[in-house]
């Protein structure tokens, strides 16, 4: 979004586009509830797939499996996002609901290693592949097909939706596994009540199927498929004519990965390493998440405003400045309302920080090849920033035996989301003539030159 577009008088809001994110956002929503789960009951999860005599050592492989479902994206960004480019968003965004409602619904009935004993956890890292190769294309595909469906003066709004989605997913899953375990003993939660959220989602990614099923594909793809202008190897050429965008897109996709990777770790070391009663920290972080909901619209209303390079470097330097009170805070109380605080203010920046963060990581590609570019850059910072997170996290605690530990790992990717912000002008354009059909400062994000 330029300077100049956002000061233009504001748009209609076409139904197609309505439509489109409504799609993005409960679509978004489902892949987060269902993906999210394991984080969250990790701490359960843990001794029944991976018992080990010290617990400590079965959360930290628990977190690990954890990890796995991020080593899958790269793949499902590939395969999806080829199907994105090749036949349309529509079918792709419908493979990947489909897929991680499958996987979810799956793992619910797994049988523990008590019963089945190696085999127990050979599964369930099976169905957190699958899970990730989902989750390698909804983020970055949902948000794609919203900006290319939205008027230019509404994608900030309209695109947020989709990170909405993420952030009030999550938080129902959070929720709902806290009600789940408030509501029954520990014995019942590790014998089925664990299994209760993962069922759930099986009517819920129906449901989100059934909304896909009802969207067309975007307009820009339209025309590139009216143009025959579509892509035949849209990886290739991402590496091809666009690899220098591509080396921007990663570090900015590590950076932000990687100041999330904070959620997935936070339950797991509040309940687990400081040994607060589990139902009560699923609880706090499910009302966090559903608290922070409501800044992801306030941060794509200001994105129109402001722009997209702008309110990424504003939200990033905020968490960076505030990380280590943040952490003392998450690390020394035990009052419920000073965990919330401190819940809510780091989920809170983050939340701030994700809408214009990867609406500026997509629209620094083409439409045609878009899908499979953004979701590969997205899932690189994934896999080596967002699936390690949770471990690095809390190695860096043990390894320095304080709550401030982490800090140098957030820190680092706050470093890596302003290097990728400073380096956009210089590198984001095609390395050769572009073919697609525009090229002006206007079809670029802000920060951008168009290529000579």
């Amino acid at each position: 979004m330029t300077r100049t577009a956002s000061r233009t008088r504001k748009e209609p809001i076409p139904s197609a586009a309505r439509r489109a994110a409504g799609a993005g956002f409960i679509g978004t929503f489902i892949e987060y509830y269902d993906y999210g789960l394991y984080g969250v009951l990790t701490v359960y999860l843990a001794p029944l797939f991976f018992p080990a005599s010290d617990p400590a050592v079965s959360l930290l492989v628990g977190l690990a499996v954890f990890g796995a479902g991020f080593v899958a994206r790269p793949l499902g960004g590939i395969l999806i996002g080829r199907l994105g480019d090749r036949r349309g968003r529509r079918a792709a965004l419908l493979t990947s609901v489909l897929l991680m409602g499958a996987c979810t619904g799956f793992i619910g009935l797994l049988p523990t290693y008590a019963t089945v004993g190696v085999v127990a956890p050979i599964m369930l890292v099976t169905l957190r592949l699958g899970q990730g190769i989902s989750a390698g294309a909804e983020m970055l595909g949902s948000v794609s097909y919203v900006l290319e469906s939205a008027p230019r003066s509404r994608r900030g709004l309209l695109a947020s939706l989709t990170p909405l989605g993420n952030t009030l997913g999550a938080g129902v899953g959070a929720l709902t596994a806290a009600v789940v375990s408030l509501t029954v003993s520990k014995e019942a939660m590790l014998s089925f009540g664990w299994r209760i959220p993962f069922l759930v989602a099986v009517p819920l990614a129906i449901l989100a199927f059934v909304v896909r099923r009802r969207i067309e594909d975007s307009p820009e793809f339209l025309a590139l498929k009216e143009n025959k202008q579509i892509a035949k190897a849209p990886l290739r050429d991402t590496f091809t004519t666009h690899w220098r965008t591509m080396v921007v897109a990663c570090l900015l996709a590590l950076g932000l990965n990687g100041a999330g990777a904070v959620a997935g770790w936070l339950v797991t070391y509040l309940a687990g390493t400081r040994g607060l009663p589990a139902g009560q920290i699923i609880l706090l972080f499910s009302i966090s998440m559903l608290l922070v909901g409501g800044i992801v619209p306030i941060s794509g209303r200001l994105t129109d405003r402001y722009g997209m390079r702008r309110m990424t470097f504003t939200w990033i330097v905020a968490l960076m400045a505030l990380v280590l009170p943040l952490l003392w805070l998450l690390g020394t109380a035990s009052s419920p309302w000073l965990l919330l605080v401190g819940m809510v203010g780091y989920l809170g920046l983050l939340s701030f920080l994700t809408a214009p963060g990867y609406m500026y990581l997509a629209e620094l590609f083409p439409a045609r090849i878009r899908f499979t570019a953004s979701t590969f850059g997205q899932n690189v910072g994934a896999v080596v920033a967002g699936g390690v997170g949770p471990f690095a996290l809390a190695g860096l605690f043990l390894l320095t035996g304080s709550s401030l530990g982490p800090a140098i790992w957030i820190g680092g990717a706050g470093v890596l989301t302003l290097v990728a912000l400073a380096l956009a002008p210089l590198l984001a354009r095609p390395t050769v003539p572009p073919t697609e059909t525009t090229t002006d400062a206007s079809a670029l994000p802000d920060g951008v030159v168009p290529s000579s």
